[in-house]
């Protein structure tokens, strides 16, 4: 049987997808207001989906390049580094362009009442997304 090669641009689809679909949430969830009460939770849930979407965008990269000869099969807990590592690192973005927005806006999307510990706690949301993909996605996509 032979395996189907996925394109390139098929490829940045599905890696895109669902962080485009988390960026949505997150963007109607801070222009409605939704800061207060039983959704002030919904944070929480939105920053893990976000990591687990840049885990799932790295997990495609690799296997798109792997797919194209570009990169040799990875062992599983180095592409878990790579994933859980691109979701921190685009979590750190995301809570830069926050503080502008919080800056330059006169928003509170970072919740300043609880300053460095929103941030925080957001920056380990992200990085649990990103290993829970990782983990129980990421191994069954790497030995594809």
């Amino acid at each position: 049987m032979t395996k189907a090669r996925v394109d390139r641009n098929t490829a940045i689809a599905l890696a895109l997808l669902p962080g485009i679909i988390v960026f949505i949430f997150e963007y109607i969830f801070s222009v409605l207001g939704f800061r207060e009460g039983l959704f002030a939770q919904f944070d929480i849930i939105l920053h893990i989906l976000g990591g687990a979407s840049v885990a799932w965008a790295a997990w495609v990269y690799v296997g798109y390049a792997q797919a194209v000869k570009k990169l040799p099969p990875l062992p599983f807990w180095l592409g878990v580094i790579f994933a859980v590592g691109a979701a921190a690192i685009v979590g750190v973005l995301w809570e830069h362009y926050q503080f502008l927005h919080d800056t330059f806006l006169h928003t509170d999307e970072q919740q300043l009442e609880f300053g460095i510990a929103d941030t925080m706690k957001d920056l380990a949301d992200d990085l649990i997304g990103g290993l829970l993909l990782s983990v129980l996605v990421g191994g069954r996509m790497s030995k594809k």
